[in-house]
C-alpha cells in the first residue's frame, strides 16, 4: 500500500498492510531528531521513520488593521513565535484576532491575557470578520490535487468554535455565559460558525479528504461546559455546518480533535457524522474500551 492508501484504508475500515503513523513534535524535539539524522527538515525525519503521509490545505481571514499595526516577532520555542505580532513588551504580543498573550516563564507555553470581547455586554462591540474577508487565490483545488500526487491525505480545519469563542471572550467570562448569558454564546457563534462553515465547505469543493474542528472541549474527567449545554449550544451548529459538507461530498471524513475525557458525548459526535477522533487521550479515555464500543463506527 501506499501511504495515502494505507490511510485511507484506514479511516474507511478497511484492513491496511500496517498501522498508520506520523511523526510531530514540539520545536526542541524536531530540532534533536533532525540533528540525530542528519538532515534539515521534518519531512526527511517522517521518511526515514517510515511515517505515512499527512498534508493540509487551509484558507486565511483578512485582517487589514493588524497588518497596519504588527511591529515584530517573537523568536523562540512556543506557539506563534517567528509569527507577525503587535508587540507589546518583550513577551507580551497580540494576534491578528485582537487577542494578547504572555510568553511564560519557561519559554515554551503561552498563557491568555486577555481578548477584544473580554469586558463586551454584547458580540457585536467588536468587529468579527465576514465571509467577504476569507482570502481566497482560486489555486485551493490545485494545491489539494498537488497535496495528494504528493501520495498525502489531504485534509484541512478550522479552530474548535469553542476555543475561538474563550479565546476572543475568556475562558471564565465565556463559561460563566454559558449559565447566565446564552445568548451572548450563541450570538457569538453564529458569528463564529458562519465564516469557519464557508471555509470548510470551500475546503471539501476543493477536494480535500477530511475538515474538522481542533481545540479541547473537555478536562480530564468530563466536558468543559457540561454535555447538556453543549448538546444544547454546540452541538446544532457543529452539525449544520457538516450537514453542509456532506451534501457538497457525502464521503468526505470529518475529524475533531479534542485532549480529555469525551466519553460523555461520543454518541453525539458520531451522530453529528465525525469518524476520525483525535486522540482518545490515553489519560482519560481507555483506548481499548473505545474501541469495544465505538470501533465499528470511527
Amino acid at each position: 500500500m501506499t501511504r495515502r492508501e494505507r490511510i485511507l484504508a484506514t479511516v474507511n475500515h478497511e484492513r491496511p498492510d500496517r498501522i498508520p503513523t506520523a511523526v510531530t513534535g514540539r520545536p526542541e524535539v524536531s530540532r534533536a531528531l533532525m540533528e540525530h539524522f542528519g538532515v534539515d527538515n521534518m519531512g526527511e525525519v517522517s521518511r526515514i521513520l517510515g511515517a505515512d503521509g499527512w498534508g493540509g490545505a487551509s484558507l486565511g481571514i483578512d485582517f487589514p488593521d493588524f497588518k497596519r499595526r504588527a511591529n515584530g516577532t517573537i523568536e523562540g520555542d512556543f506557539p506563534y513565535a517567528g509569527s507577525d505580532m503587535i508587540l507589546q513588551d518583550e513577551i507580551t504580543f497580540e494576534d491578528e484576532w485582537g487577542v494578547v498573550r504572555r510568553v511564560g516563564s519557561n519559554g515554551k507555553y503561552v498563557e491568555w491575557v486577555t481578548g477584544p470581547l473580554a469586558n463586551a455586554e454584547d458580540p457585536d462591540e467588536w468587529d468579527f470578520p465576514s465571509i467577504d474577508r476569507i482570502i481566497d487565490d482560486g489555486t485551493l483545488a490545485a494545491r489539494v490535487k498537488e497535496l495528494k500526487e504528493q501520495d498525502l491525505f489531504v485534509g484541512g480545519g478550522c479552530s474548535m468554535p469553542f476555543k475561538t469563542a474563550w479565546e476572543l471572550r475568556g475562558l471564565e467570562n465565556l463559561l460563566a455565559d454559558y449559565v447566565t448569558n446564552p445568548a451572548f454564546v450563541e450570538k457569538l457563534y453564529d458569528k463564529i460558525f458562519e465564516l469557519y462553515g464557508e471555509i470548510l465547505a470551500r475546503l471539501v469543493e476543493a477536494g480535500v479528504d477530511h475538515v474538522g474542528f481542533g481545540g479541547d472541549i473537555a478536562m480530564q474527567d468530563r466536558i468543559i461546559m457540561g454535555p447538556d449545554r453543549w448538546r444544547a449550544i454546540d452541538k446544532p451548529r457543529i452539525k449544520a455546518v457538516f450537514d453542509r459538507c456532506r451534501a457538497i461530498n457525502p464521503d468526505i471524513h470529518l475529524k475533531i480533535h479534542s485532549d480529555g475525557n469525551l466519553w460523555a458525548i461520543m454518541e453525539d459526535l458520531i451522530e453529528i457524522g465525525f469518524d476520525i477522533i483525535d486522540p482518545i487521550q490515553p489519560e482519560c479515555m481507555d483506548p481499548v474500551e473505545v474501541k469495544k464500543a465505538y470501533g465499528d463506527r470511527i
